[in-house]
């Protein structure tokens, strides 16, 4: 009998042992980012455009609840005003992240990021070489030769920002799966509009999220 219950509390002691551990010291994300963009109500000639990308995301855990978040990512949409511009919107932000760990397969977060980005945007030009021979690196283009390249029409920095949730459902102990993540995605940037005022997007997030160092 006595050993019967050393048996039962040295096991019941593992257990224990054992879920403490599946909870991540640290955590790497990689996923897919959709992003609805609103240009502002100043803005007459662009209006709201989505743009597909994706982002990373390390995070260190301080205890269950709280760690630290660093992200980087990108977005971009090529077929702007009917294909005539594309653009191209980078944030890398940092911030405090809440989390649900203890034990269970289902992880909730919530986290605010602030930061920094750069928006480029760029357009396709095409015209008829007319006049004289253009010469080139690899051969003189006589005149009624097609030329399109694309050209850099603007390129910003701003303020950036995210603040949201979402949710990880752990499959084991070194890798949870993020169905969704929606975050308030706000930017800050002049553009040759002449509107600097806060755009209010919207960001959705989907991935890998790889959990390292379970204490």
């Amino acid at each position: 009998m006595k050993k019967s219950v050393v048996l039962i509390a040295g096991l019941l002691v593992s257990a224990f042992v054992l879920s403490a551990t599946d909870e991540p010291k640290f955590e790497t994300f990689l996923g897919y980012n959709y992003v609805r963009f609103n240009p502002g109500s100043n803005n007459n000639i662009v209006p709201s455009f989505n743009a597909n990308g994706g982002s990373g995301q390390f995070v260190w855990n301080f205890n269950h609840w709280i760690g630290a978040a660093f992200e980087a990512g990108a977005v971009t949409n090529t077929s702007l005003l009917g294909g005539a511009l594309d653009t191209t919107t980078v944030h890398y932000v940092a911030g405090p992240r809440f989390s649900w760990h203890k034990h269970s397969r289902w992880m909730p977060y919530g986290e605010a990021l602030f930061g920094g980005g750069q928006s480029f945007a760029s357009a396709q030009i095409s015209a008829i070489q007319v006049g004289g021979p253009i010469v080139t690196p690899l051969a003189a283009l006589p005149p009624g030769t097609p030329i399109s390249a694309r050209v850099q029409l603007d390129s910003s920095s701003h303020f950036a920002m995210l603040v949201g949730g979402g949710l990880d459902i752990k499959l084991d102990k070194h890798i949870a799966f993020r169905p969704l993540g929606f975050d308030y995605y706000l930017t800050r940037l002049p553009n040759y509009f002449g509107d600097t005022s806060n755009k209010n997007n919207w960001r959705y997030m989907a991935g890998v999220n790889f959990l390292f160092g379970a204490k």
